[in-house]
This record gives C-alpha cells, structure tokens and sequence, in this order.
C-alpha cells in the first residue's frame, strides 16, 4: 500500500502552547523549526490546534493569557511560511493545493470568554473556529471530566454559546465534556460537532465514549476522533493506549459502532511538552505510546488499518475526509 497518497488532518494538537513558550523566550519560526518535519513525515495536512490554558491562569487570567496565545500563534503564522491559516473552507483547500501545512484556531476550554458572548465573537475575528467548552474543570459553560461525580451538565450561558457557535460558524468539540454536558450539547445544537480527541470503551477510564454516545455523535452527523495518550497512573481515571495497534483496536471498534463516516484520528501528540504536564497532572505520569510517538508516526496508522481490511476509502474518510465534509457545512 502506498501511503504517500493519504492525507491526514489532525483533529487535536496543543501547538499553540509550545509556540507561546517558546517565543516568549525570544525564538521565532517556531512551527517551522520544531514541528514541520514531523508534520510532513506524518503526511499531516491540517491540524486543529487549540488554545488551551495552563491551570495557573483560570479564571481571573484566562482572558489575558487566551490572547498572548492566540496573539503568538498568528505572529508564529507569519515567521513559518510552510504553514496557512485556516478561517474556512476554501483556506483548506488552498493550503492543500498549495502544499501548505493548514492551522485552524480552536479552544480546549472556553475560560477566555468569561461570561461575555461579545469576546467569543472578538475571538472568533481573531480566527477561532473550533470550541471546546472545558477542559477538565468546572467553568460557567459546563463541567470538564474532573466533576464526573457532581456533574451539573450545561448551564444557561453555555446553551448560549451552543447558540452563538452555531450562528457564527464555529465548530463544537467536546472531547473533554462531562456527561450531562455532552448530552445537552447534542441537544441544543444544530450543526454537526467534534469530539476531537477521546477513547472506547476498550478503555477502562471514565472518559471512554459510551457506544450511545457513539452513536449519537454519529447521528448528528459529526466525528470521534481517537485518542493516542498512554497515562500511567490509575487506569479508571486516565486513558492508556499503549502502543499502536492498541490505537487501531479503538478505531475499528468505534468505525463499528458509528461507522467509517463518522471517525477521525485525535492524537494529542504531547512529545514536545511532556515534561510540562507534570505540573497539571501530579499524581500520573505520561509515556509516549509505542510505534506512535509523535506525528511522523501517523502513516503507521494508515498502513496498519490497511492490514485489518479497511478499504482505502474508508481509510481516506478517518484521515481527511469527514473532518472536510464536517468543516465544510458548519464553517463554511
């Protein structure tokens, strides 16, 4: 099978970070410099690439800190010429066509907006166009994964927001939603959404995708991406894919459960910060998931889901295609 024909859109890359870091200590070109190479050797032609926000910065400092964030980036853009940015559609295609690497502006957690639908239009100028409501914490949208045992689901200001993202044109992600909040979403939306980065139920943690859910995602028309984080810690918490074919064992089994059509590969790569996330998550450790460390692994994917007898337009929907079809009707 030849895999340099297959492109792949990353649904989940937190790029944005290690670009602020790094330019806040003078470097510049930082995408070009640390991430291209790998990108192209993954065959990566897309990325969503959030800006997500240190704990240490919620909630007073979340406005500030979501602008120095999406402020680098942009600057970032400008210094890394292999790379476009992508506010809709037809950028996507362009940067394809003109062999460019596309970077779509998303949120893994919407702290930033406070409780102020007019800063979630003035990000979305700035280029957002993927939202998650939460992280792991509670926030005045909704509840992140650590209150699954007070889960309070989505609240009035976050069914605005469902509202807003819609009118706008923004795609919803809610990889890291708690249970009640992931089925008000689904509820109150009227466009198709993203669940950017998650796992199965051959995962024993509580963030595992229930089949319903599932389902449900693919009754909306929307896209499960998977999940390649090898946590080391306790194992009803964290998810853990240890190696490759681990991570194709989770993709088989939701391509089962919603169909090829509704897939998608959500990595969250953490190769180049790993070290940092000691400070968000002290009572784990993290590990990089054999055959599958960082993005110039990704063709692995490709071949490895060749061998199962997934046929190669099935293969083209999980790597590319449903995030296009998705993309093309809710940004436009």
């Amino acid at each position: 099978m030849e895999t340099k024909s297959f492109r792949i859109v990353d649904l989940h890359s937190d790029v944005p970070l290690d670009i602020t870091n790094r330019r806040a200590k003078g470097e510049r070109s930082v995408l070009e410099r640390y991430h291209l190479k790998k990108l192209r050797q993954g065959l990566v032609t897309a990325v969503i690439t959030p800006i997500w926000l240190e704990s240490s910065y919620k909630p007073e400092g979340a406005l500030r800190r979501g602008l120095q964030i999406a402020d680098a980036f942009a600057n970032d853009l400008v210094d890394s010429p292999s790379f476009a940015f992508v506010r809709h559609y037809q950028d996507l295609l362009d940067a394809e066509a003109e062999g460019k690497i596309g970077l779509i502006l998303g949120a893994e957690g919407g702290e930033f907006i406070e409780d102020d639908l007019g800063l979630l239009r003035t990000f979305y100028r700035l280029g957002l166009r993927c939202f998650g409501f939460c992280w792991n914490q509670r926030n005045l949208m909704a509840d992140g994964w650590s209150h699954f045992k007070d889960d309070r689901g989505l609240t009035d200001f976050g069914r605005q927001v469902v509202d807003e993202v819609n009118r706008l044109g923004v795609l919803i992600d809610l990889a890291h939603m708690s249970r009640k909040g992931f089925w008000g979403v689904l509820d109150a939306t009227r466009k198709p959404l993203i669940v950017s980065h998650t796992c199965t139920l051959l995962d024993p943690s509580f963030r595992a995708m229930r089949d319903e859910q599932l389902k449900a995602v693919a009754s909306n028309g929307g896209i499960i991406g998977i999940i390649a984080v090898r946590g080391v810690g306790d194992r009803t918490v964290y998810p853990t894919i240890p190696d490759l074919k681990t991570y194709c064992d989770h993709i088989e089994y939701a391509v089962k459960v919603a169909g090829p059509e509704h897939v998608g590969l959500g990595p969250d790569f953490y190769d180049y910060f790993i070290e940092d996330l000691v400070t968000e998550y002290p009572d784990m450790k993290y590990e990089l998931v054999e055959g599958l460390e960082d993005h110039s692994k990704l063709g692995a994917v490709i071949s490895e889901l060749s061998k199962r007898g997934l046929t190669d337009d099935e293969i083209r929907m999980i790597a590319r295609d449903n995030f296009v079809r998705v993309f093309k009707e809710v940004v436009g």
